[in-house]
């Protein structure tokens, strides 16, 4: 099935949407035919990204859903607000957050708060939204993990456990949902540049930096029609470029030459590396 066919006429709800991949897919998804709800933290955000959309692509349908994601009882209420009487078609499990550090210099808060957001944000939206795709027999649930969601790297000791454990997730909910015909895809996306990326960059040690520099870094809008071409095609694990699917595929059958890499670009700055 094309993309346009597939979202067309479709309710998406993008958390996250307000910028960098969401925002993205959100206006891919309206270019498509799509009824779009943008979900983040920022009410200002929000509406900037709403006038934006609107004013690039005429007649698009755009709402915005103010809420932090990491909140259960809050995500219960503004959706159940917000979406009372709409049908649910798509979800895209989009927000998330990453501040990397070497693991005994990151404040123990990191941990939680990072997981908080990253996974269990992904688990209230879907114990939120998914009764009534069940209810229906019709639906899409859509994460985004990381290629950290498969491979562990220096410096990601609080970000790569949330991404691995939205993979775990995605696997089981996929296998509770097809009885119900709602279909579950997670995404493998690698470095991607956003507001995001340029934050995370301002705290990673020497060691991530010189790791991430043997991975090509894609733009937004390319992931975003990767995922969507990916949610089109009925994909589980959508990978967004040739490398990140050979990546993953090498960590399955090959960790330890994975590895090999990685430590061989972290020893080229790392001054405590064993010769």
């Amino acid at each position: 099935m094309d993309n346009r066919s597939y979202f067309s006429g479709k309710s998406v709800v993008i958390t996250g949407g307000s910028s960098g991949i969401g925002f993205a897919l959100a206006k891919r998804a309206v270019s498509y035919g799509a009824e779009v709800h943008l979900v983040a933290r920022r009410r200002n955000v929000l509406d900037e990204a709403k006038a934006k959309l609107e004013g690039d692509q005429p007649g698009a349908q755009v709402s915005v859903v103010e809420v932090d994601v990491a909140k259960f009882d809050d995500v219960e209420a503004r959706f159940g607000e917000h979406f009372k009487g709409r049908a649910v078609d798509m979800l895209i499990n989009n927000a998330g957050i990453v501040k990397p550090g070497r693991f005994l210099e990151l404040p123990i808060e990191e941990f939680r708060h990072q997981m908080d957001v990253n996974y269990f944000g992904a688990v209230h939206t879907c114990r939120a939204l998914l009764p009534r795709m069940i209810e229906r027999k019709a639906g899409h649930i859509v994460n985004v993990s990381s290629l950290a969601g498969v491979i562990g790297i220096f410096g990601y000791t609080a970000y790569t456990p949330t991404k691995f454990a939205l993979s775990g997730f995605s696997q089981v909910l996929r296998a509770e949902m097809w009885p119900h015909n709602v279909r579950v895809s997670v995404v493998l996306p690698p470095d991607t540049d956003t507001p995001q990326l340029a934050f995370e960059n301002q705290f990673k040690p020497a060691e991530t930096k010189a790791i991430a520099g043997t991975v090509k870094t894609l733009t937004a809008d390319h992931v975003a029609q990767a995922i969507l071409r990916g949610m089109a095609t009925g994909d589980f694990e959508i990978y967004c470029d040739t490398a990140s699917r050979m990546s993953a595929f090498a960590q399955g059958v090959i960790p330890g030459v994975v590895r090999y890499f990685c430590d061989s670009a972290q020893k080229k700055v790392s001054p405590s590396s064993v010769s």
